[in-house]
């Protein structure tokens, strides 16, 4: 172990989720952590894009930990009930990010490898500008670990892509007996002619990780006595081999026919590591070495690995105590011995990849 300080994971936790740090005002959260790591013995400091930013152990071998600090918005009472700790960001993604922190200053590091952990700003905003500027500025790890909920038994390969859309429609105002149809009814033809080509692209496939998807987001109509207007916002779920720009082109075709303005906000494309990835076997071993029954999952949403993994090309997996179910909902909330058990797989992955990546040097 590399701290002089113990670190007990569920009081740093408690203390990260009683700091709000919705997205785009993370920095008194940033500064809390990295004043904790410091004390952790991490080399600890804020980057130029406002992450946290902890390295422990030395060597030109990089074990990157990627969590992100940000949360989305809502307020929850912070409190622990029967072994449940409950607060914003709880599982999505503190939780993951306390793990990190706890399980890089438990795991021994050999000669050459050190771990990065990264407590980046932005990730529930469209663009991800913490990890956007990683990608951009740093150089690919040797492996990566995006901290996101996977369960502490579960590890994740892969996310859909995201890209949103403002669809509106304004014309001049008419008797609501004539024969003109309303705005608002315009925009409710287009979606559910857009619903229906969703439906006949998927065909067979089940609603999920291979399906294409939308999902709308908001539904909003009004006048002003002399013109009337209504708008949508929907976002689009694409999966592998589903590019944002056949979806953009489609959808554009599609609105010209109904006479819709579309105004298109990108996220990220899907990615998905292969099962055969070199850390998944450190992984599977580590949860079995807890008592527990491995499970490979792929998610449907996004996450930092949509930015930073296809551009640095390095073994990349997602892992996190917690229930995803929980992410972003009112009562969000994580188990604190799912969070103990976490740092024990995480523990012993980073042992094992460590030694993996020694061997790989060596040979």
């Amino acid at each position: 172990m590399h701290n002089l300080t113990a670190i007990n994971a569920p009081v740093l936790l408690r203390e990260l989720l009683a700091i709000p740090s919705v997205s785009g005002t993370e920095a008194t959260a940033v500064a809390w952590l990295v004043e904790r790591m410091t004390e952790l013995d991490y080399r600890a400091y804020i980057d130029p894009a406002g992450n946290a930013v902890g390295e422990i152990g030395t060597g030109d071998m990089e074990i990157m930990l990627l969590g992100h600090i940000d949360t989305v918005p809502g307020e929850i009472p912070v409190r622990i009930e029967d072994g449940v700790l409950y607060g914003r960001g709880a599982v999505d993604a503190k939780g993951p990010l306390a793990t990190f922190v706890a399980a890089a200053t438990q795991a021994e590091l050999p000669v050459g490898v050190r771990v990065t952990v990264v407590g980046a700003v932005g990730e529930e905003s469209f663009g991800s500008p913490g990890a956007t500027w990683l990608r951009d500025n740093r150089l690919a790890p040797a492996a990566l670990i995006i901290g996101e909920p996977s369960g502490w038994d579960g590890v994740v390969l892969g996310y859909k892509g995201s890209v949103s859309v403002t669809a509106r429609v304004e014309r001049g105002l008419s008797h609501s007996a004539g024969p003109e149809i309303t705005a608002a009814q315009h925009l409710v033809n287009f979606w559910n002619a857009l619903a229906h080509r969703l439906a006949e692209h998927n065909g067979d496939i089940a609603p999920g990780f291979n399906s294409l998807d939308a999902t709308l987001r908001e539904l909003h109509s009004g006048s002003d006595g002399l013109h009337e207007w209504s708008s949508l916002e929907a976002t689009f779920r694409m999966p592998p081999g589903t590019t944002s720009d056949w979806v953009i082109e489609q959808v554009n075709a599609l609105a010209g026919t109904h006479g819709v303005e579309l105004r298109w906000t990108f996220n990220a494309e899907a990615f998905r590591s292969e099962r055969t990835s070199p850390l998944v076997a450190p992984f599977l071993a580590s949860i079995r070495a807890q008592g527990g029954q491995p499970r490979i999952k792929v998610k449907t949403g996004t996450s930092d690995m949509n930015i930073v993994a296809p551009h640095w090309g390095c073994p990349t997996v997602a892992y996190g105590p917690g229930d995803a179910r929980y992410d972003h909902t009112p009562d969000e909330q994580i188990s604190l011995a799912d969070l103990e058990q976490g740092i024990a797989v995480l523990s012993g992955a980073i042992e094992r990849i460590a030694a993996q990546l020694t061997r790989r040097q060596e040979s």
